[in-house]
């Protein structure tokens, strides 16, 4: 069987540090809280919490994540980045990279990411990302990043209510897809991609992002404080954020929140 435990999947890594130390469990409510858990008791960067299944999985904003038994990736890597407060967003950045390159090098797929944190196959959603962050005084204790991957999904199965209409890596290429060597793919890049950040190479992870965008050159609505506008997305910022010019010229520095592209 296509189990991500840890018999099948950690031989196959060659990251240093991502999924050394794993965690396997059939059913979590969550694997971000579990993660939250154990980053508390002190465990190593990169242990990485696998489950089968979710009862509780989590999106932004509050929103559930659809996590069946035996059909997704639920993973959460536990990091604990040496950065300055301000820039621990360009950890949900470095993660999008790393599944969206992922997703085009290990299955062809035309990845595209919607930011800040969605990976999206043809407008249709195929991947979500969370990254949370304990503070104490300014400083990061640690941040969890949650990655939740459609693979063997069938759309039928797809709950009617989601906000972005889904999609599976087996939709997509018509034919089942081997959770375990992808995950192995996935760990293995997201290892490599946050040590580039460490190293103080975001503008490179940065670069690569701008290419994996469908937002930038879009028209797109946003949030504000004062409600939504609309304007053009034309960059991100040096720490991820996007960069929206309105009608008016003036340019709006997008920390987080809502964006959609306004259909033409």
């Amino acid at each position: 069987m296509d189990l991500l435990s840890p018999e099948n999947v950690c031989p196959g890594l060659i990251s240093k540090y991502f999924g050394q130390k794993y965690y396997y469990y059939q059913e979590l409510d969550s694997t971000n809280l579990k993660a939250q858990e154990l980053a508390a008791g002190g465990v190593p960067e990169g242990t990485a919490v696998v489950a089968e299944m979710q009862t509780a999985g989590r999106g932004r904003r509050g929103r559930s994540w659809h996590s069946p038994e035996g059909q997704g990736i639920y993973v959460t890597v536990v990091l604990r980045p040496a950065l300055p407060l301000h820039e621990v967003s360009r950890v949900s950045q470095v993660a999008a990279v790393a599944v969206a390159e992922t997703l085009q090098e290990e299955l062809q797929l035309p990845a595209r990411i919607k930011w800040p944190n969605d990976i999206l196959i043809n407008g249709r959603k195929i991947a979500g990302i969370l990254s949370e962050a304990a503070i104490k005084q300014n400083h990061i204790l640690y941040v969890v990043t949650g990655i939740g991957l459609n693979i063997n999904n069938r759309l039928e199965d797809f709950p009617d209510d989601l906000r972005t209409a889904p999609t599976s890596a087996r939709e997509e290429n018509k034919m089942f897809v081997p959770r375990v060597l992808l995950l192995q793919g996935l760990l293995n890049r997201f290892e490599k991609c946050y040590q580039q950040l460490l190293e103080g190479n975001f503008s490179d992870i940065l670069l690569r992002g701008r290419k994996l965008s469908q937002d930038i050159g879009q028209r797109v609505k946003f949030d504000t404080p004062a409600g939504y506008e609309i304007g053009l997305a034309i960059d991100l910022d040096e720490d991820g954020s996007l960069l929206v010019k309105d009608d008016a010229g003036i340019i709006h520095t997008v920390i987080s929140g809502e964006i959609n592209i306004i259909d033409k």
